[in-house]
């Protein structure tokens, strides 16, 4: 989990911005319920990223999409982003990619990942989690 601010949210499952280490984010709220108040602006969540990835990407196009090593997340519009990041693990596949650790953005077993860069889609970022 990580500490973000909310800016704004448009209720359950609907789109919410936060702010995470001065970055603001597009995300699909998970973190409000009908059995709960919505969270108020400004408020600090701990919150937990989540994703739906896209699971038509080609994986050559993964491996070579990355070769400035950049970690991070670029919007693409609404919810969706283009992930930069580096394997730390296998079985599952992890990611770090700054802000959040994605898992199994590619399936594999081979320990040879490691430390690669990688580039995916990110269909859909959520957030669920709760005030701080």
């Amino acid at each position: 989990m990580t500490r973000a601010h909310i800016l704004s949210t448009d209720g359950p499952y609907l789109e919410a911005i936060i702010c995470i280490e001065e970055q603001l984010f597009c995300i699909m709220d998970e973190f409000s319920t009908a059995d709960d108040p919505p969270p108020e602006v400004g408020q600090q969540l701990n919150i937990e990223l989540t994703t739906l990835l896209d699971d038509d990407e080609p994986w050559e196009s993964m491996f070579r999409g990355n070769p400035e090593r950049k970690s991070g997340l670029e919007p693409l519009g609404g919810w969706r982003y283009r992930a930069y990041g580096q394997v730390t693990q296998v079985q599952p596949v992890v990611v770090d990619c700054g802000v959040m650790l994605v898992e199994d953005p590619v399936h594999s077993n081979d320990a040879g990942l490691i430390g690669e860069y990688i580039a995916f889609t990110i269909s859909r970022l959520g957030g669920r989690g709760g005030a701080c």
